[in-house]
């Protein structure tokens, strides 16, 4: 895979202080973004954010010490993009989460104010987009900075067909430990228990005591990860979808995974805005969606 030269991406798109490029792990270009509020990192890689840290805060995202960072696999932590499928394609053949995140995204534009530092990567149907999704579209992230963390994914139909597609941001929250966290305003949503397929109502604020993966129908489009190790509350708001997964691999899964530590799960949590396929889009040609989430932090 051949990536852009660090020096010109700095000449073009850089702004001292606020936005400058490096060389990361494996060659990956990489972001960042800096005002007085924070910092993030992102990787033309996948177009994934890596890192998001608050002035006065701990990281708020996690990645795995054991994550790879290769051509054609995704990186294990921080806000990986699952699009044009979340979860696994009825061809088991195909990229679990889709093949987003195991592209080179294309830099369209940064730019800052005294409050805001953004940057808008690119994705556009290729040779290679084709192998894996037979249609023509063309995919905008745009990630902006300011006293949250913000990040909307528009997807446009540029084919001559209506596609459906499902998608999700996949953050991977820093916790202290799991057992001390806590996710409000998730009430008396509606959620399906992905592990055994039963339906349930939330009763009050989850804990996580064991495996989890659920997809909520939350009553409003927030939440909140409160976590009392770390003196910590995370919001989470989201447009674009009414669903939100929970999840968390717990020990015998944690085991299982070659690109994950063995008691990693005590330290993450994943609170995922998504379309599934109870919630996909259809786009009509021409047409566009966006997905969105935006992160704060406050201490506790």
């Amino acid at each position: 895979m051949n990536y852009p030269d660090i020096p010109i991406l700095n000449q073009r798109f850089g702004a001292p202080g606020r936005i400058a490029f490096r060389t990361g792990e494996a060659g990956l270009p990489i972001i960042s973004l800096v005002n007085a509020y924070g910092t993030c990192e992102l990787s033309l890689y996948g177009g994934q954010v890596l890192s998001y840290r608050p002035t006065g805060h701990v990281p708020v995202l996690f990645t795995s010490k054991a994550a790879v960072y290769e051509p054609g696999k995704p990186i294990r932590g921080g806000i990986p993009i699952c699009w044009p499928w979340f979860g696994p394609s009825s061809d088991k053949a195909q990229p679990l989460h889709g093949f987003a995140r195991l592209m080179q995204w294309g830099l369209q534009a940064t730019e800052y104010s005294s409050d805001v530092t953004e940057v808008r990567l690119a994705l556009s149907d290729s040779e290679l987009t084709r192998h894996f999704w037979p249609y023509a579209f063309d995919l905008t992230l745009r990630v902006w900075l300011d006293q949250r963390l913000n990040l909307a994914l528009t997807t446009v139909n540029r084919d001559k067909r209506p596609f459906t597609l499902t998608q999700a941001f996949h953050p991977y929250f820093r916790v202290r430990q799991i057992t001390d966290t806590t996710v409000r305003g998730l009430d008396q949503a509606l959620y399906t228990d992905l592990l055994t397929g039963q339906t349930g109502v939330q009763q009050g604020a989850l804990n996580i005591r064991s495996e989890t993966d659920r997809v909520y129908l939350p009553t409003s489009p927030e939440c909140v990860l409160q976590d009392t190790g770390i003196g910590r509350a995370i919001a989470v708001a989201f447009t674009g979808t009414r669903r939100l997964v929970v999840w968390n691999p717990w020990i015998d899964k944690a085991h299982a995974m070659p690109d994950f530590g063995d008691d990693e799960y005590q330290r993450m949590l994943c609170i995922e805005p998504a379309n599934t396929a109870e919630d996909a889009v259809m786009l009509e040609p021409g047409a566009r969606h966006t997905l969105s989430v935006a992160l704060q932090a406050s201490l506790t």
